[in-house]
């Protein structure tokens, strides 16, 4: 999948990072303020609108606070659910939360007319994980699962509801992220059972935008959540606790997009012959290229734009 650069050209490699903005993205104001001074600084090929990680759930109970986390996550404090028939009291309505995280990706859209945008949308076992915490979810899953069961339907209508009011703003994709494909988090029996079904209603409610990415995050990850379509790419950590590029190709035929370590970033000897490489083994020839999750707060806009700026010249 190729991207169109500021000057309109295409190019097989193309590059953008993203950030979390802790404080600033309790806000729509402050939230967009900080993702265009990001962008002008790096100078990305896109842009990933990244409002709190719980920005999903924040209003459904419970409390979080960023505790200077370098990654800029917020730590939950009090969970929204913690016995089972809190999980029937949910609602399908979008949260104020997440219609000022609505306002913030049709400022963005209005202010970078020719960038593509992508926002941010966990997937609903994921905001399930993130209102109960990972025990009290396998005790729900196992012991509780119509509770449950029910609670993910109330969800998935949400965050629906969520990707079609993004589509009426225009926006070009969604950064759909995945907590919970992870052998480490969520049993594989249990996932597809209580995970893919939703997972698949999501990523088909994301089939008329033009630029969809799946985030698996973290460790121990499978692929039996994948999508197949060509409107979308996978990305995923590269490590050793995780499967292999060619292992990814056998599952999908989807681009994955390279994130690579900042310390890989950082490295002008390394970096070249690892992209090369990881391109030859995910059988690619264009990729679009990133960290392997979120920037640390710690690295410098002038950093990132430089790393961007060596990519454009070696393509």
């Amino acid at each position: 999948m190729l991207f169109k650069t500021r000057t309109g050209n295409r190019q097989s490699l193309s590059v953008a990072f993203w950030k979390h903005h802790p404080v600033a993205d309790q806000h729509s104001d402050t939230l967009v303020a900080a993702t265009l001074a990001f962008h002008h600084a790096t100078q990305g090929d896109i842009v990933k609108l990244t409002p709190a990680g719980n920005y999903q759930v924040a209003d459904r109970g419970g409390c979080s606070e960023w505790q200077e986390d370098v990654l800029g996550r917020r730590t939950f404090v009090e969970r929204a659910i913690t016995h089972p028939e809190q999980w029937l009291q949910q609602t399908d309505t979008l949260t104020p939360l997440e219609l000022e995280i609505i306002r913030a990706a049709k400022q963005l859209k209005k202010s970078l007319p020719n960038t593509p945008l992508l926002a941010t949308v966990f997937l609903p076992l994921t905001q399930a994980l993130m209102m109960t915490g990972s025990e009290t979810l396998l005790t729900h899953l196992q012991c509780h699962p119509e509770e449950v069961t029910t609670g993910l339907k109330i969800l998935t209508r949400c965050t629906q509801r969520l990707i079609a009011a993004y589509q009426d703003i225009g926006i070009d994709g969604i950064y759909l992220a995945a907590q919970h494909q992870s052998d480490a988090v969520i049993p594989r029996s249990i996932y597809r059972d209580f995970g893919l079904p939703y997972d698949q209603q999501i990523m088909q409610a994301c089939r008329d935008l033009s630029l969809n990415i799946l985030h698996i995050h973290g460790t121990m990850i499978h692929f039996e959540g994948v999508p197949q379509e060509n409107n979308w790419m996978v990305h995923f950590e590269l490590s050793e606790h995780n499967p292999e590029p060619e292992v990814y190709r056998t599952h999908c035929r989807c681009p994955a997009v390279i994130g690579l370590p900042c310390k890989v970033w950082q490295n002008d000897t390394e970096l070249s012959p690892k992209i090369n490489s990881l391109l030859q083994r995910f059988g690619q020839t264009s990729a679009l290229l990133s960290a392997d999750c979120v920037t640390p707060l710690n690295i410098s806009s002038e950093h990132i734009a430089s790393w961007i700026q060596r990519i454009r010249h070696v393509c």
